[in-house]
């Protein structure tokens, strides 16, 4: 989808944080902080939206239908001039997904009249009757699949607006939201073809099928309120200051590397899927998707053989290429028994224990969730209570927040929660949803060669110092 090389819109910065000390073995892990930073250059803030097609899908029982035609009508009216759009909503005789408009063709190019028109035809969208089966979630994917197919503009997404009525019940997803039967089918033949936002109106939606289409369609997903206007106008806005579509980001690595893993840690938590490449073996490619000005993180992961290689010299295990910007990923191996804990330059070791954590917290916070429904209470208070604990060390204040809306919190620090005899379902089903895709990682940043004083003696420590050398204390 899109070009895969960065458009002249972009540039990019590229730095690993690593301990560059390591013990040596015959496959040693060693984990490495990315971090990317793409900035804008060139005229402009936003691509033009000639260059962006947006298949709007509503997808709502028939209790939600007027509120929701009115949150459409505003939307389509706040489009920007240019952008290619499509409106689906309700479903015909065999309860396939109908186009609501434009009415005489597949595709609508934004302007004052063609707006003032889609937005009076969003009173058309009417919700399947009830003697016949809701599209699903498949259907409404395969039907903005076969309309990508005839508009090849660079940015391609789909916005499907959703109060879960319209799930398969004979689609099942399984326990990691992955999906099986007809939607995951579906999903890998759209992957690659468009990406997809959802907005979850109401309480009533599945989490787990909602977050397997943004994650394998590279979006996001979110709880909207019924007047969800806004929410479209949001997503179409950012869609705008998306400069390059797709971009890999390229692992070399040396013979004695086994295996290379890339996660991002931000703006949201995902594991990347690598591509290898048959001409050079030691080429991995990890496509990511719309990438605008900002900061993107990431965990390279590593797993080298040791046992040819020299102890107490610099060598280069891998370089990183986003774009036209490499960095080079150097660690040393030392003699068994030495120390290897001191961080390089950068104090990647000591982000790599924020980033570690925030995982940690991740995990828990995803298992309480799970162990909320159906109700296993110590599960869920064990989970949710080490999910509390490091909120707390890495000052995650959005996680306390999520889960005292599903448990009370008795001592944050230690980790101690209680969960009552009943479950609030609606922020449950919230709360899967923002960890998934809506809390990004906040990692310190300094400016480069700043001195930043010791809070316990003032002393100026270099911006990577995870220690000050005066008192000896953490900074």
């Amino acid at each position: 989808m899109g070009a895969t090389a960065p458009t002249p819109g972009l540039e990019f910065t590229v730095s690993l944080d690593v301990r560059r000390d390591q013990q040596p073995h015959h496959d040693a892990r060693i984990d490495a902080l990315l971090r990317v930073e793409a900035v804008g250059i060139g005229p402009r803030d936003e691509v033009p939206a000639v260059e962006l097609a947006v298949v709007i899908a509503l997808d709502v029982a028939a209790a939600r239908r007027e509120a929701a035609a009115a949150a459409l009508a505003a939307a389509l009216r706040a489009l920007p001039d240019g952008v290619s759009f499509t409106v689906l909503g309700g479903a015909d005789a065999s309860g396939e997904p109908t186009l609501c408009y434009p009415l005489r063709s597949r595709w609508a190019l934004a302007d004052t009249m063609e707006k003032r028109r889609a937005a009076f035809s969003a009173g058309r969208i009417a919700p399947a009757a009830g003697d016949r089966p809701p599209p699903g979630y498949p259907a409404w994917l395969a039907a903005a699949r076969t309309l990508f197919a005839e508009r090849p503009l660079p940015v391609r997404h789909l916005l499907l607006i959703t109060d879960g009525s319209g799930r398969d019940p004979a689609d099942p997803t399984g326990p990691g939201g992955a999906g099986t039967g007809a939607l995951r089918t579906e999903l890998t033949s759209c992957e690659g073809a468009f990406t997809a936002d959802v907005l979850a109106v109401g309480g009533g939606w599945d989490p787990a099928p909602l977050l397997a289409v943004v994650e394998s369609l590279h979006g996001t997903a979110e709880p909207a309120p019924d007047r969800f206007g806004p929410a479209v106008t949001g997503a179409v806005r950012r869609l705008r200051r998306v400069r390059s579509p797709e971009l890999p980001v390229v692992v070399w690595a040396r013979g004695a590397v086994r295996a290379v893993e890339l996660t991002e840690i931000a703006p949201r938590e995902q594991r990347l899927e690598p591509e290898f490449r048959e001409d050079d073996p030691r080429l991995t490619e990890f496509p990511t998707y719309q990438w605008e000005p900002g900061d993107r993180n990431y965990r390279l992961t590593v797993h080298a053989d040791a046992s040819a290689d020299p102890l107490g010299v610099l060598l280069q295990l891998a370089t990183v290429r986003v774009g036209d910007a490499v960095a080079a990923l150097l660690v040393r191996w030392q003699q068994p028994g030495v120390a290897v804990g001191a961080a390089a330059a950068g104090s990647g070791g000591h982000l790599l224990q924020t980033v570690n954590a925030a995982t940690r917290m991740r995990t828990a916070l995803i298992r309480g969730y799970a162990a909320l429904d159906p109700l296993i209470r110590d599960e869920a208070e064990r989970q949710l209570g080490l999910a509390v604990r490091l909120a707390t060390e890495i000052d995650a204040a959005w996680v306390l927040q999520d889960v005292g809306k599903v448990a009370d919190i008795v001592d944050r620090a230690g980790g101690v929660v209680r969960v009552g005899p009943t479950v609030d379902h609606v922020n449950l089903r919230v709360g899967r949803l923002k960890t998934a895709s809506g809390h990004p990682l906040k990692l310190p940043v300094h400016a480069a060669g700043k001195p930043v004083p010791c809070p316990h003696c003032g002393h100026l420590a270099g911006p990577g110092a995870p220690y000050c050398i005066s008192c000896g204390k953490s900074l």
